[in-house]
């Protein structure tokens, strides 16, 4: 790998069928990609270029939400800069899930977490102001909600990310 390329890990968490690994893929590639439930984790890499010629390689690391993998993903989020804590725009149960998460992920800086809602194509989505009450309970986390299927906030998704990484990279060099 050429020096200058940096390599930074973010963590994808959240429960079990929220779309983690199909956001992930949409955020990648740009296309809709439909996939089966991550079975533990899964590591995607995403290459970003700064402002100054340099690159930053985000490894993604995909957790699989069910409780039977904890044991060995709890040691897999040491060294991670960033976390997407991801829930179900349909399933309040989703979003309340998140507790084990964030207390996982105390050891980063709020403005390095992201609480991602997907699948805001669909009907029948949690009230925002259920939103906003959990948000203010992990401390005020930014917010936004995306559709990996429609495309909806992708774009604004990789924007905020990129913008974290960036700022990880200039006050690392």
């Amino acid at each position: 790998m050429p020096d200058n390329i940096k390599t930074v890990k973010l963590v994808v968490l959240g429960a079990g069928g929220v779309g983690k690994s199909t956001l992930i893929r949409r955020v990648i590639s740009g296309d809709y990609i439909d996939v089966e439930m991550t079975v533990g984790f899964d590591v995607e890499s995403w290459l970003i270029s700064t402002d100054n010629s340099h690159m930053i390689k985000a490894s993604l690391f995909d957790f699989g939400g069910q409780e039977q993998f904890r044991f060995f993903q709890t040691p897999l989020i040491v060294g991670a800069k960033i976390a997407l804590l991801v829930f179900d725009c349909t399933k309040y149960r989703t979003l309340i899930a998140l507790a084990e998460w964030a207390s996982i992920t105390m050891h980063l800086p709020l403005e390095r977490k992201l609480l991602v809602g997907t699948k805001s194509d669909l009907s029948d989505r949690i009230d925002e102001e259920e939103i906003r009450r959990y948000r203010d309970i992990l401390g005020g986390i930014d917010y936004i909600s995306v559709s990996s299927k429609t495309g909806h906030n992708i774009d604004e998704l990789k924007e905020r990310i990129s913008t974290i990484l960036k700022d990880i990279n200039s006050h690392d060099t």
